[in-house]
């Protein structure tokens, strides 16, 4: 699917300038008033701040156009907006579904009307029968069956969502006649990682430990169904500002890239950051 985040801006959404407005607006009574370009020349005219007080009005107004434009836009859109464009494929947001994640599965709606058995049609009602469910996948060992990989929020209800997952994947017009279709639930692959962490003079003692608290959270962040976690992105995590350089002592930990299943996820393993001190 498109990545929304990447799209240029939209050429609707006009940039605003209000010193160019007032300019334009000047302009405009100097064309009607030319004996007025003395007074226009002074900023603490009353005729000057009214015509400033006319272009701050114009962009407001302007800047709600802006809004009602993003509205219309699914890659802008939130709130009640968001729920109309859902509405409009017939979808509705969940009970506290967040906008990111209703506005995901509005996507694979639209890209799962080309009918029933696409991947994305499986993806959408993964996500849309529980909202346990952070991500799934979709794989097929064998042709004519399919596997739905679930990547749950709450690893305690994973029978609970596996059974309404799955009830949702029989459930009439859901998939294909002849299709067997099996639920099962993501593991999580831990990252051990020892490394050796070399400071710059000027960076504070404890840079080591921020640096392990935010590299924790980035593998939180990076982590995806069956994406792999190379050695190069590890080193650019810790090569961080203050940081002369990095080294891993222990061959495999981590691996060159840390090749993961379509069932599996990284998680934060045996972290281990040695401070070896001002390189």
């Amino acid at each position: 699917m498109i990545d929304l985040t990447k799209l240029p801006p939209p050429a609707v959404v006009e940039v605003l300038d209000f010193e160019a407005l007032v300019n334009v607006h000047k302009q405009d009574l100097l064309q009607r008033q030319p004996s007025a370009a003395n007074v226009l020349a002074l900023p603490s005219e009353p005729l000057v701040k009214q015509v400033e007080a006319f272009a701050y009005r114009e962009m407001l107004l302007r800047g709600r156009i802006n809004d009602a434009a993003r509205a219309n836009l699914l890659a802008f859109a939130t709130g009640t907006d968001l729920d109309h464009k859902g509405a409009f494929y017939n979808l509705a947001r969940l009970s506290g579904e967040a906008d990111e994640r209703y506005r995901n599965r509005i996507q694979l709606r639209i890209a799962a009307l080309a009918g029933n058995g696409t991947a994305e049609q499986y993806h959408l009602l993964a996500l849309s029968a529980s909202a346990n469910v952070r991500d799934a996948n979709v794989t097929s060992a064998t042709p004519g069956s399919i596997a739905v990989v679930l990547w749950l929020i709450d690893a305690s209800q994973a029978q609970a969502t596996s059974a309404a997952v799955l009830a949702a994947m029989n459930a009439p017009n859901a998939r294909p006649l002849g299709v067997a279709v099996k639920v099962v639930v993501a593991r999580p692959a831990a990252l051990d990682v020892t490394a050796t962490l070399w400071r710059e003079a000027s960076a504070p003692a404890d840079i080591v430990t921020q640096i392990k608290a935010r590299f924790i959270a980035a593998i939180a962040s990076y982590a995806s169904l069956g994406r792999s976690v190379p050695l190069s992105w590890v080193t650019a995590q810790l090569q961080q500002p203050g940081i002369a350089r990095v080294e891993f002592p222990i061959a495999g930990q981590p691996a060159s890239n840390t090749v993961l299943a379509a069932d599996e996820y990284a998680i934060a393993g045996a972290i281990t950051l040695t401070d070896g001190g001002v390189a």
